[in-house]
């Protein structure tokens, strides 16, 4: 579990899905911003919709397998500056994840969601990477 300072609160939530920069991978979406520039670590929270399972005791299982794999990752990649992440599952992919995940055990379901959100976090660190470069180089050329 991450430390209270470095999750999300409500506020930062609102405004991230409010602002809408988002970049969209296999079941998940994450919301982002730069990080202040006075705080050098990030922010992250995730959600899981009851559109996934009426069952709380269901949906934090996700929930605490993907902040696992969160912290693991976040040790091992390093994220293009410093950023706030609103991670959640794709509305529109949800019901792909159940039929996934319909006869199959725990432990298994912890596996396969840890292994699609590695990917997606992956390609989420290489996209702003991407981004903060084009990002800086448009900024010198002005």
């Amino acid at each position: 579990m991450f430390p209270k300072y470095k999750r999300l609160n409500t506020k930062d939530v609102l405004f991230l899905t409010k602002k809408k920069n988002y970049f969209s991978n296999w079941f998940f979406w994450f919301f982002y911003i730069q990080q202040y520039p006075n705080r050098n670590y990030n922010q992250i929270s995730f959600h899981v919709s009851i559109k996934y399972n009426k069952h709380a005791t269901e949906r934090n299982i996700l929930k605490r397998s993907v902040i696992k794999q969160a912290e693991k990752l976040i040790q091992q990649w390093v994220l293009a500056k410093n950023q706030k992440i609103f991670i959640t599952l794709n509305k529109n992919k949800i019901p792909l994840l159940q039929k996934e995940f319909e006869n199959i055990k725990k432990k298994d379901i912890i596996l396969r969601i840890q292994n699609h959100f590695t990917q997606s976090f992956i390609a989420l660190s290489k996209h702003l990477w991407k981004f903060s470069t084009t990002s800086s180089t448009s900024e010198k050329n002005s």
